[in-house]
């Protein structure tokens, strides 16, 4: 400040403590003071009143102190200790670990040894500058800013070391694991990446029905379990306002929203406890109705398949990401730098704590060791993105220079443009596309998966993926089916790929894992340059050809020769047959439409035959003579029937379910022939 007069001097601070007596009464003299009087403040600790929520009454209580382990830990004992102490061997062994929620209880800013703890890791008392905790400035503004900086930097090292890191060793105590939402609101005190570091699980957490609550969440988990090892990110899948209506479909796109951002398992919020039968069943008000008395969710077995399938895929090999971005020394922090990289690329925040502890260079790469395996790396990165801050500590730039020395490459700049990526060496990992989408890359020991999903538009799809020499195989995690792409072409920045996407909902993985055998197609002549043509190639290495179009398409191929492929028109027959429709449960939420009908001798010869079922709410499960098929959940709600159907009299039973909203319901039901060719040389 202009008036030097405002200015404290250290010196001129009397610590008076050991003059309090412990009835709270201060007898002390104090030195003459001949232009004012002396100012006495009194400092006490108290706590921040803040109490656990949601809770029963006689389960509400103030929170625990956590910038102690002591307290911490005592708090585990009288809550979890006594819990364990009542159970049995077999019933402890099915209980496998403890959750922290998300941070929302406020800040802290003391605890017990506080002083001695400041010290220790500062260097210096604070006791004479604790007056800069009632807005006053001590000796200087740039001295007191700097001891606020490392207030609040301790406060957030002994949550996430303490809090954090004790409730994991009491856990661990009893065979336990630590699972940790790693992230705060209103008033978070810590820093997100350390305070992760000592769970051994993370997991973030997205709403279905607020879509600004979950992007900055679980980045912040995944970042944190990629730069300390881990294998699984976890997430608080679908939380919501409570909504009866949803179900599979309608919460699948923003479920894969999340997986882009890092996210590999989910973890389906809420299941809520069901003592009685009966729609739509006891909810809370927040979460998705995932229970026995949610009909779609009894028959939702398929769903969790899907899910499954998707969870699997993106657990493989490790994270690929190109930048990583530093979220700077201070605290508190919730998340890093917002779009710190251009489309086409990804990151992972990077914090001081992982560069001081678990970061290292392996030629000419930042790299992260698995936490289980120290001699494997679990994660690299070609550059290190520094944002311009302020103040970093001494021992954190000695690391980075050290880091820089043995070849790690840093750029000073976020957001990082583009032109300094491409100087750098690293293309976009996904570009060219021909409309906007969400995706997510996997690194193999021999390829690469990517992940793509929340397309803008249906039709087909064309995108480069920064690989080349190897064959795409496309897995799509609904139907579990797997087919080599025939359709793809390499060019300058990798390999440029064609799908056709039936709805925007659908997510397919593109899988590189097989050197290329065969010659790919690159241009389709034809009608509408066959768009609505599907070109793969079998499991024997024969390329194929498939539409419901007829259509001639003259095919060039990437050694330079030329095919040419004639396909029929779909022959379609509407089931007209009488239906019977009978309750699968009492409230009707669930039904079984059952008819038989004739299939015309030689109706759609040679080609495959397709069930559709129109437009379905909100599920169905079809058995076509003695054939079972997985349940339909998404559109479009179609069946290749091909081995199931017969010439003559065929029995067809469909289950459709509905939310606890509506009833169920199916369009027309049709038999429809695809035309598939072998494409021969």
């Amino acid at each position: 400040p202009g008036d030097d007069s405002l200015v404290l001097k250290r010196e001129s601070v009397i610590d008076l403590s050991d003059q309090l007596a412990a009835n709270g009464v201060l007898d002390c003299t104090l030195p003459t003071q001949p232009d004012g009087d002396w100012v006495v403040i009194h400092f006490g600790m108290v706590t921040t009143g803040k109490t656990n929520h949601p809770a029963a009454p006689e389960a509400t209580g103030l929170e625990c102190d956590k910038m102690s382990k002591k307290h911490t830990q005592d708090h585990f004992h009288a809550m979890f200790g006594k819990l364990l102490a009542t159970m049995s061997a077999d019933e402890k062994a099915a209980f496998k670990g403890i959750t922290v929620d998300s941070y929302e209880v406020g800040a802290q800013n003391w605890t017990d040894e506080f002083p001695k703890h400041f010290k220790s890791r500062n260097g210096y008392d604070l006791i004479k500058l604790l007056p800069v905790m009632t807005g006053r400035i001590v000796d200087s503004a740039k001295v007191s800013d700097q001891f606020l900086w490392d207030l609040r930097r301790t406060v957030a090292d002994m949550i996430s070391e303490n809090y954090v890191g004790g409730l994991s060793e009491a856990a661990h105590q009893h065979g336990l694991r630590l699972w940790c939402e790693n992230y705060g609101h209103w008033g978070y005190p810590g820093d997100f990446l350390s305070y992760g570091a000592y769970s051994d699980d993370i997991g973030g957490e997205f709403w279905s029905t607020n879509k600004n609550l979950g992007t900055i969440e679980c980045r912040a988990a995944s970042s944190a379990a990629h730069i300390y090892g881990k294998k699984r990110v976890y997430a608080e899948a679908f939380t919501s306002k409570l909504d009866l209506k949803h179900h599979p479909y309608t919460i699948k796109a923003r479920g894969e929203e999340l997986f882009c951002e890092g996210i590999n398992h989910f973890v389906l919020h809420v299941y809520a406890h069901q003592p009685r039968t009966g729609v739509p069943g006891r909810n809370p008000w927040f979460g998705t109705a995932f229970h026995r008395n949610t009909p779609w969710f009894v028959q939702g077995r398929d769903w969790v398949k899907y899910l499954q399938r998707t969870h699997l895929m993106l657990q493989q090999g490790n994270p690929a990401a190109d930048v990583a971005v530093y979220i700077g020394d201070f605290a508190p922090q919730m998340t890093g730098p917002a779009n710190p990289v251009p489309e086409g690329y990804d990151y992972d925040y990077m914090g001081s704590d992982a560069i001081l502890r678990k970061l290292h260079v392996v030629d000419g790469q930042w790299v992260v060791y698995d936490e289980n395996n120290p001699k494997r790396i679990a994660a690299r990165y070609g550059l290190l993105a520094m944002p311009k801050v302020k103040y970093i500590r001494p021992k954190v730039l000695q690391r980075l220079q050290e880091l820089k020395k043995q070849g790690g490459r840093i750029i000073d700049s976020v957001p990082v443009s583009t032109k300094d990526l491409k100087q750098a060496g690293f293309q976009p990992m996904v570009s060219g596309q021909t409309c906007s989408l969400r995706w997510k890359v996997r690194e193999l020991d021999d390829g690469m998966i990517y992940y793509l999903t929340n397309f803008e538009e249906s039709g087909l799809f064309e995108a480069t993926l920064r690989v080349k020499g190897k064959q795409p195989e496309l897995f799509n995690p609904v139907t579990g089916e797997i087919r080599k792409l025939a359709r793809y072409q390499v060019v300058e920045n990798g390999t440029r790929v064609s799908i056709k996407v039936k709805d925007r909902a659908d997510a397919f993985f593109v899988v590189f894992r097989e050197h290329m055998t065969s010659p790919s197609v690159v241009r389709v002549e034809g009608k509408d340059r066959g768009a609505t043509l599907n070109l793969f190639y079998d499991t024997k290495d024969k390329l194929m050809a498939e539409s419901m179009k007829a259509g001639k398409y003259v095919l060039q191929l990437s050694d330079g020769t030329q095919r040419e492929v004639a396909l029929s028109a779909s022959e379609t027959m509407v089931i007209e047959s009488p239906w019977a429709t009978t309750n699968h449960d009492k409230q009707g939420y669930s039904v079984i439409n059952s008819t038989s009908f004739q299939l015309p001798e030689g109706f759609g010869d040679g080609n495959r035959l397709l069930l559709d079922l129109g437009k379905v709410t909100v599920m169905a499960k079809v058995k076509l003579n003695d054939v079972t098929y997985d349940t339909l959940w998404m559109p479009p709600f179609e069946l290749d029937v091909t081995d199931a159907i017969r010439a003559g009299k065929n029995d067809l039973e469909i289950l459709v379910t509905s939310t606890s909203t509506s009833k169920p319901d199916m369009g027309k039901v049709t038999i429809k022939s695809v035309s598939q060719q072998q494409v021969k040389k």
